[in-house]
Order: C-alpha cells, then sequence, then structure tokens
C-alpha cells in the first residue's frame, strides 16, 4: 500500500512540475523582453524620406472597383466588319460593225449585255464612255479601265494549206 501511496505522490508532483512549466513557457511568455530581443541602434543622423507614388492609374481611380454605388453594367455590342462590296461586273460588250454616217462621223453598233445599242463618240450607258471611234476600232471607258474593241478578225488559218489532206 505504501508503494500506491509513493507512486501516486510522484504522480502528483510530476504532474504539478509539468504544470509549472507550462505556465512558464507559454501563459507567461513576452515576446518583447529585453533577453530575447536585441534592441538594434538607430541613427538619427539622416533623415529618411518618404516617397509616394501612386500605385493606380486614372481609369482605375474613376471606375473605383469597391464603390458600393458600382453596378453590373451591360457590355457593348460589337459591330460585325462588313465585308467590303465585290467589283462590279465587266459588261458582255461585242461590237457588231462602225458605219460613217452622212455628217461624216462614226457610228458603232455594239451589244451590251445582251442589249443592242447605237453609239457614237462621248455617248455613255451604263458606265461606259465612248472615247474614240475609228473606221475599224472603238475605244471605250468603264470605271477606270480601258476597253478597245476592232472589227479585225484573228487570223486562225495559214495561207498555206496543210500537208496530208
Amino acid at each position: 500500500m505504501i508503494r500506491k501511496i509513493i507512486m501516486l505522490v510522484v504522480a502528483a508532483a510530476l504532474f504539478l512540475f509539468v504544470s509549472w512549466q507550462f505556465i512558464a513557457g507559454a501563459v507567461l511568455y513576452n515576446p518583447l523582453s529585453e533577453t530575447l530581443v536585441k534592441k538594434a541602434k538607430i541613427r538619427e543622423s539622416e533623415p529618411i524620406k518618404a516617397t509616394y507614388t501612386v500605385a493606380w492609374d486614372k481609369i482605375i481611380y474613376e471606375k473605383n472597383l469597391f464603390n458600393t454605388l458600382r453596378t453590373y453594367m451591360e457590355p457593348k455590342p460589337v459591330r460585325a466588319a462588313v465585308p467590303p462590296p465585290p467589283p462590279p461586273k465587266k459588261p458582255d460588250l461585242v461590237l457588231k460593225g462602225i458605219i460613217l454616217d452622212t455628217f461624216g462621223d462614226y457610228v458603232a453598233y455594239v451589244e451590251i449585255n445582251q442589249a443592242k445599242a447605237t453609239l457614237r463618240k462621248g455617248d455613255k450607258i451604263e458606265d461606259i464612255e465612248v472615247s474614240d471611234i475609228s473606221e475599224k476600232a472603238v475605244v471605250l471607258k468603264w470605271m477606270s479601265e480601258t476597253i478597245t474593241l476592232t472589227i479585225e478578225k484573228v487570223k486562225t488559218l495559214s495561207s498555206k494549206p496543210r500537208a496530208g489532206r
């Protein structure tokens, strides 16, 4: 029985010792005690200049992300890029003939997109202006392009007959 009492007293003493160490180390701990903190020497001869620079630009300041009155703003619709219109189709032109009228001026008979037209120098039909008419050619101006129509046929047959047939 004496053994039990001695063991009980030793356990109680150990408990008291551990409790005292805990109270002294954790509860009564002062982080600013002079024994734990080394004091830095302060030089007062040089004044410290505080420089202030703005950490944001004007847009952030004006929009104020943290304003209580700020609300959701609907995004503006993005305009779709409109493709440029295709260039106008070149008219189908066929020179049917050129004649000399009674006044000494040349007159050209031209089919423009399968519509027959009689043209004199200076006439303008469907953005096509007649610049010049000679006895075998007509010079037309369409947009910024010059078109020349002639009566002369392209020679495809040679004057020599083919041998063998």
